[in-house]
């Protein structure tokens, strides 16, 4: 069994990812937490009983305000595994009924273990996103059933989420997930058999275990049954449920533990009943205090060291066994009313050893402290229900309370707390100059570092990958041209040109006039096809009209020929469909040109069709009482049903005839003319509209604006990935050419790992990080300025679980107008409130500094300069919300399921999604929109439902109000009547019906993609993990060898190239199916019919769902979009279909690093009160701190916390002025604290002495010097961690290493150091920030919200002896403080940082060398890094360090462009060239690049 279980672990650890768990979802996905792993996850041998509870409710609590939706599961059979650890099963018992009554969260606890049917069936129907389960137990057979526990859910397709090794931030849970793949559940068929026996076998597991403690467990239920009533005649009108237990498991105790005394024969001298007496008096007095006192003085109770003697062990465990059964007993009766608020609180273990030990040792009869009258009353009347409880057996009266000198905890230890004091240091600075008290500095005079020379003021010279001088001024030769552009209008001559061209256009018409009518009789598709083709391409609208009414005469004869042939067969209404198509076209966009004739042809066409209200509405004449429809080529359904459910996507939009002059060759719409007048006002906008609703037209408009003004105006585009850079510059360079003077170019590109014409291009595309690193250079501050629009395209991403922060700072450092552009967020107004504040905020900036001096002054000549060619555009403030909800074309959905050899791919209605449930809490989706035919199937359904429905005659589509009568009905008109029948809906909720679709799980992908081309549904996207031979393959062959036969697949591992070859072919249709992941989903154009979801994933949520699907029925290439669910269970379909789109919420947007870029801007700047105004942008602006004034003061104090660190490591001078490392530290910023790490060996001259050459004068370097250079560096910068269960596998590593070593012992105590001084500076933060806490949420459980604050308090004299007022707990949280938490643990306990203030310990720049789980294992860092410099084979990297090809690829390449940077900034700060560490790391530098740039 242990072979099989080390076999599972090692086979499928390769598979374990860490990632974003909760990403995007908000409620349309919901999991499982496993509630024995959940105690697993956060139990430990210090932990107190209610801190445990706290930390229980913080873990879910962080859920539940992430908005993640989820349930808790305790299995009946692994109760059987805590038996020899009462005190845990006395816990799980507790926190299971405490989580059913006392929070709303769902427990299930009906079901016997993972392998019962009943937990099947519950999988089948509700298909959780993910289990969270711990990997270890407490013993091998729990350890044994989590094992088989997670290998049955990977079998069942269900993701797995280690319990260890979690970690949050403000909007994100990160963990190592498992999901499940084929291979899982071929292995799992063929060990099966394993997995059956182990649970048809598990008794004899636990056979010894369970046969000791099965009389015992009889006992004592037995003895507890009888109890109970006993106790409820004592108190007939109920009780809390604290003093229930306590009473009972002593009662029930003491007789079970003075029964087994009289049995026992044997040498040890256990304790005596009078003893165990004693013992259960000082736990019904702790009780009293647990009823009493409140948890702020609770918290202030000393901290003793001691146990318990071993004879004291046997009772204690004896009543745990006790207060198990209690529980378990009066959980299945209700017929005695008891208040279980306060479950997490039935036993202090730290104030019962300490009453324990004041009673043993301290109490005398010289020296006695008062209980209190109020707390001796209920001592009394507790210690009275057990003796009546237990009248037989005598044990006394309540005092005094220790009747025996029986020793009982073993001689202990008072910890004690010294003082610390506050220290500041003083600092002038524009930004911040609130700084008090004495400036530190601490002074380095090695002389292994003099080369390098710290102090000396910092200016960047390089650009920091490439070591390329930096430069601001663009190169150009100066022009003679005055920059005027004249245009030329010849309006006689465009009349000729036009004439001519309809003449030339009508002369085609009479060509292809007979052929195409001939063509539509025969063959309609074929022929509309033909006729839609020609209309494309003519632009004269009176040609229009006549191939229109061609085409009416045509599907009229085609119509009453098909009918002819029929006779009383049923008519094929797809026909009837083009007839009507022509009608609704030419009533709609050739009304002008329409005259009588051609509205009698328009009329009788109606009348055939059997429309005859129609025809009279059409006509001016009366609608008549009673219509027959005679005619035999007339439809059997109402004109209403008729244009909703079979002309469906046909219906057209309400779209505008008239032109704008502001742009060509499109109409636009009218929320896109809201665009086109803000660029106009340049004011700022944010737009969210659906996907392919034409939104970004905007921006090109933008940009041809400004190209249009002047040469010097500059438009940034911001793009959140490099592959929709490369597209956006593909369609820049397509749109616009200008002539241009030397030296300045349309378009530049700058991302990561490629530049060009940055600084000298109009039109700049960019990715974020790139503009931020702009934004924040005080060398690019004049290119700045020159910025007059900002385009931030898929600005959902700003909150994303990468780089959302520096989203946020670009937003609120920019001064010109912006474009906010997305199709997915559910608070726009929210998002547009905070950015016009913002606005306000530059609206006073810019008054303020152009009231300034320098500012003047500068501008002035800057004027003088320019000779002001282009009149200054007026500035705007305002931002603007355009909201859109329309989808040009519907998205209708399928499911897939497999009959026999074929396919049935059946509708799927998207109110079937929706439950009573979900209506009730969250309402129907804002952009959950029907289709014309899906709001008929809605209405069929309810009527269906509801006979007598009171509103079925109004909502009945042929008396809808908005379509009685009605010739053309519009997409907007359907609108309407499915509004109303949402509304209807909604108050339908009571009724809770919905239809079922089964959907069967089916393999044959190829055969489905055939399917899909019987059925002309392609070109598609089918998003999936992509097939593994596939995914990360670089070469070019295999992608060449699919193309041909039209076939491509679309990853972020492949090579740019290789991915534009992708997007240009499909574009073009030589491509027809290609295989994606997410990496199409943020706005890559690659139009498409279909999108399949052909796999599920932890990746496919509410968000990224939206983004895929938005990819199909692009504007102006289909009629409608499809959305295919292929092998995606339905409840996940369900959830995806009627999940809203996440919140935008604002992350903590603060780094020391980023304080430290922002002082450097400030520093060096020439413009000082712009740079000062960007800065405070950053720190008082921030989206967390809106309206939020508490969370705005720990900015503050955060700031002033950094400040005090940079002065006091000489990052920063006393004014703020940036000195020594500060480049090198700013280059790295993404890699905080490691940046700053690196300094402090530079500093101790640790890499001087590492770094020797072979040879004295020598430029090389050993093997191992580089290799151990290598090592620190993947310490610092490649931390990658394993789970902690790596460790423990027995598996064979070929090439690689694997587990990266330590750092060399100097290096380590130098991190140690490091962190010293990071613990002193914040520790003070938390300390301050301390008094902003609410203080009445932080003596509230989480979750329950049960309150500890305990008002009925009078004191106590024992009570005040018992606390501790030298112990410091200002910044733990009161819960904390039971464990023996002290603001000392700060940074080492989880959970320990007052709640309410919200602050993640992570925002501390600590660099722990070892990281550890939850259940304390040690976390291994993965040594890719050194593994691939030792052996250069990305191969090996993937079979030995469980990394897949692309991702080892980037991690490498990241990696490199770090050991580059380092050495480029060495050599800006290094006065000797020759210097050894600047000569080492320029030679692994170039090592690296050559390894790298050889795979």
């Amino acid at each position: 069994m242990y072979t099989l279980f080390l076999f599972f672990y090692s086979f499928f650890f390769f598979f374990f990812r860490y990632v974003s768990l909760l990403k995007d979802f908000v409620e349309s996905e919901f999991f499982v937490i496993d509630g024995d792993s959940l105690i697993l996850m956060l139990l430990n041998e210090e932990v107190q009983y209610l801190n445990l509870f706290y930390l229980i409710e913080c873990f879910l609590q962080d859920f539940t305000q992430k908005g993640a939706k989820y349930i808790v599961v305790f299995f009946k059979d692994a109760e059987q595994m805590y038996f020899p650890y009462p005190h845990f099963l006395f816990l799980r018992t507790a926190l299971i009924e405490h989580l059913k009554h006392n929070t709303r969260t769902t427990v299930h606890t009906e079901f016997s273990n993972c392998l019962s049917p009943a937990w099947e069936i519950f999988l089948k129907k509700s298909y959780p996103y993910f289990i969270i389960v711990s990997d270890i137990g407490l013993t091998c057979p729990q350890t044994n059933y989590l094992t088989i526990f997670i290998a049955h859910s990977l079998s069942k397709k269900i993701t797995i989420v280690l319990a260890s090794g979690q970690e949050y931030d403000t909007l994100r849970v990160y963990g190592y997930h498992l999901q499940s793949i084929r291979k899982h559940r071929l292995f799992f068929q063929k060990v099966n058999f394993t997995t059956s026996f182990w649970f048809a076998s598990k008794g004899v597991i636990q056979i010894k275990m369970l046969l000791l403690v099965k009389h015992f467990k009889v006992s004592r239920n037995t003895a507890v049954c009888q109890t109970i009533p006993l106790l409820k005649q004592l108190w007939p009108e109920g009780s809390d449920i604290r003093r229930v237990v306590c009473v009972l498991a002593c009662a029930v105790g003491l007789k079970i533990y003075s029964d087994m005394l009289k049995n026992a024969h044997g040498r040890s001298k256990p304790l005596s009943p009078e003893a165990a007496a004693d013992l259960c008096r000082m736990q019904c007095l702790t009780m009293v205090f647990l009823l009493h006192m409140p948890l702020s003085q609770r918290a202030q109770i000393r901290v003793m060291k001691s146990c318990w003697t071993k004879q004291v062990l046997p009772i204690i465990k004896m009543q745990q066994l006790c207060a198990h059964f209690v529980l378990k007993q009066l959980s299945d009766k209700n017929d005695w009313k008891l208040d279980l608020t306060y479950l997490p609180d039935l036993s202090d273990d730290s104030l019962l050893i300490n009453l324990a030990h004041y009673y043993e040792i301290e109490y005398s009869e010289e020296f006695q402290k008062e209980l209190g009258k109020e707390m001796e009353d209920q001592y009394r009347s507790l210690w009275d229900a057990v003796t009546k409880l237990t009248v037989k057996y005598g044990f006394g009266d309540a005092f005094p309370i220790r009747t025996t000198s029986q020793l009982m905890v073993f001689i202990t230890v008072t910890k004690s707390f010294g003082s610390s004091d506050l220290i500041f240091i003083l600092v002038t600075n524009l930004i911040h100059a609130s700084f008090i008290l004495s400036f530190l500095s601490t002074h380095y005079n090695d002389p292994a570092v003099s080369s390098l020379t710290k102090y000396k003021e910092f200016d960047e010279h390089r650009h920091w990958h490439s070591g390329r001088p930096l430069t601001e001024e663009y190169e150009r030769v100066h022009c003679n041209a005055d920059g005027k552009r004249t245009e030329i209008i010849a309006e006689e001559n465009n009349k000729r040109l036009k004439i001519k061209e309809e003449m030339k256009e009508q002369e085609q018409w009479k060509t292809l006039q007979m052929s195409t009518e001939k063509e539509i009789k025969e063959n309609l598709t074929v022929g509309i096809n033909k006729l839609e083709k020609f209309l494309k391409i003519l632009k004269s609208k009176s040609v229009k009209f006549s191939v229109e009414l061609s085409g009416l005469s045509a599907c009229l004869e085609a119509w009453k020929e098909h009918c002819k042939e029929q006779a009383t067969k049923s008519k094929d209404l797809s026909k009837a469909v083009q007839l009507m198509r022509r009608i609704h076209i030419l009533l709609e966009k050739y009304q002008d040109l329409l005259e009588k004739p051609h509205l009698q042809k328009l009329t009788q066409c109606l009348r055939l069709l059997g429309f005859e209200n129609l025809a009279c509405s059409l006509s001016g004449q009366g609608i008549p009482t009673i219509i027959w429809n005679t005619s035999r080529y007339a439809i059997e359904v109402g004109p209403v049903r008729f244009q909703l459910q079979y002309m469906d996507y046909y219906l057209l939009r309400e779209e505008r005839n008239d032109p704008d002059p502001r742009v060509e060759n499109f109409i636009p719409d009218t929320w896109q003319r809201e665009l086109l007048d803000a660029v106009d006002n340049n004011e700022s906008a944010v737009i969210v509209a659906p996907t392919s609703s034409g939104k970004t037209y905007a921006s090109y408009y933008c940009m041809e604006k400004v190209l249009k003004t002047s040469d010097d105006g500059v438009v940034v585009y911001v793009a959140p990935t490099k592959a929709l850079v490369n597209q956006v510059v593909g369609t820049i360079y397509s749109r616009f050419t200008k002539k241009l003077p030397d030296g300045l170019v349309v378009c530049g590109v700058f991302t990561r790992d490629y530049r060009n014409d940055v600084m000298n291009s109009q039109i700049l595309v960019t990715v974020p990080q790139c503009l931020e690193i702009l934004m924040l250079s005080p060398r690019c501050q004049k290119w700045v300025k020159r910025i007059q629009y900002v385009i931030f395209d898929e600005v959902h991403c700003l909150g994303s679980e990468i780089g959302a922060e520096v989203w946020e700072h670009l937003l609120v450092t920019i001064r010109c107008p912006f474009l906010a552009l997305s199709a997915t967020i559910s608070n726009p107004e929210h998002l547009t409130e905070w950015l016009q504040s913002v606005k306000r905020y530059w609206q006073r900036a810019e008054n303020t500094i152009e009231e300034s001096p320098t500012s003047s002054e500068k501008n002035s000549t800057r004027k003088l300069k320019v000779k002001s060619k282009v009149k200054e555009p007026k500035k705007s403030y305002r931002v603007r919300l355009v909201l859109y909800g329309e989808r040009y074309n519907d998205l209708e959905k399928y499911v897939c399921s497999s009959t026999g050899g074929d396919f049935l791919i059946e509708h799927y209605h998207p109110c079937a999604a929706l439950t009573v449930n979900h209506i009730e809490n969250y309402g129907i989706p804002a952009d959950l929109s029907l289709s014309p035919r899906e709001s008929v199937q809605l209405y069929d359904t309810m009527v269906e439902v509801w006979n007598e429905w009171p509103r079925a005659q109004e909502l009945d589509p042929e008396e809808f109000v908005s379509f009685k009568n009605k010739v053309v009905i519009k997409k907007t008109d359907v609108r309407k009547y499915e509004q109303e029948l949402k509304k209807e809906l909604s108050k339908w909720i009571e009724l809770g019906q919905r239809q079922k679709v089964t959907v069967e799980k089916w393999m044959q992908f190829a055969c489905f993609v055939e399917k899909l081309h019987e059925m002309d549904k392609l070109p598609a996207i089918i998003f999936m993990k992509i097939f593994y031979r596939l995914r990360f393959e670089r070469k070019g062959y295999l992608q060449e060898m699919l193309a041909r036969r039209g076939i491509g697949y679309h990853h972020g591992s492949m090579a740019i190239k290789q991915r534009q070859a992708v997007e240009m072919l499909f574009r073009l249709g030589y491509i027809k199916v290609v295989t994606a992941t997410s990496t199409l989903a943020l706005g890559i154009n690659m139009p498409c019919k279909s999108v399949v979801f052909a796999d599920d994933s932890v990746f496919l949520d509410a968000l990224n769902y939206r983004q895929m699907s938005g990819r199909a029925g692009r504007r102006g290439h289909d009629m409608i979009g499809n959305v295919f669910f292929y092998d995606i269970p339905l409840p996940k379909v369900e959830r995806l279909i009627k999940s809203n789109v996440p919140q935008l919420k604002g992350q903590f947007p603060l780094t020391i690093t980023l304080i430290l870029r922002l002082m450097l801007l400030s520093a060096k700047a020439d413009d000082k009160a712009d740079a000062s105004a960007k800065a405070l942008s950053v720190l008082k602006h921030s989206l967390m701190t809106f309206k939020n004034e508490r969370h705005a003061e720990i900015l503050k104090i955060y700031f002033m916390f950094s400040l005090q660190f940079l002065i006091k490591e000489s990052y920063l001078d006393q004014e703020g002025n940036p000195m020594g490392f500060a480049g090198l530290v700013t280059h790295l910023h993404y890699h905080e604290p490691s940046n700053f790490v690196l300094v402090s060996f530079l500093v101790k001259g640790l890499f001087h002495k590492l770094c020797q050459p072979i040879k004295k004068d020598s430029n090389d370097f050993s093997d191992d010097v580089l290799e151990k250079l290598v090592l620190i560096l993947a310490n610092l910068f490649g931390q990658k961690y394993l789970p902690a269960c790596s460790m423990t596998l027995k598996h064979k590593f070929y090439q690689s290493k694997v587990f990266l070593e330590d750092l060399p012992e100097d290096f380590a105590e130098a991190v140690n150091e490091y962190n010293a001084k990071v613990e002193e500076n914040f520790a003070h933060f938390l300390l301050t920030t301390a008094k902003l806490a609410d203080t009445e949420q932080e003596y509230r459980l989480p979750l329950s919200k049960t309150d500890f604050t305990s008002k009925k308090w009078h004191g106590s004299e024992l009570a005040s002896y018992l606390m501790d007022n030298t112990k410091r707990v200002s910044a733990i949280s009161p819960f904390a403080c039971l464990s023996g938490m002290v603001d000392d643990d700060l940074f080492y306990a989880e959970n320990a940082v007052l709640h309410s203030l919200g602050i993640n310990v992570k925002n501390c720049p600590l660099l722990y060398l070892k990281k550890y789980d939850n259940q304390g294992r040690r976390m291994p860092l993965n040594a890719y890094a050194l593994d691939f410099y030792k052996h250069g084979s990305l191969t090996a990297l993937t079979t030995d360090n469980w990394l897949n090809e692309g991702e080892a690829y980037y991690l490498l390449k990241d990696f490199s462009l770090i050991i580059k940077s380092i050495g480029v900034s060495l050599s800006e700060l290094c006065d000797d060239p020759n210097d050894n560490v600047l000569l080492a790391f320029q030679k692994l530098g170039e090592n690296y690049h050559k390894k790298l740039a050889a795979v």
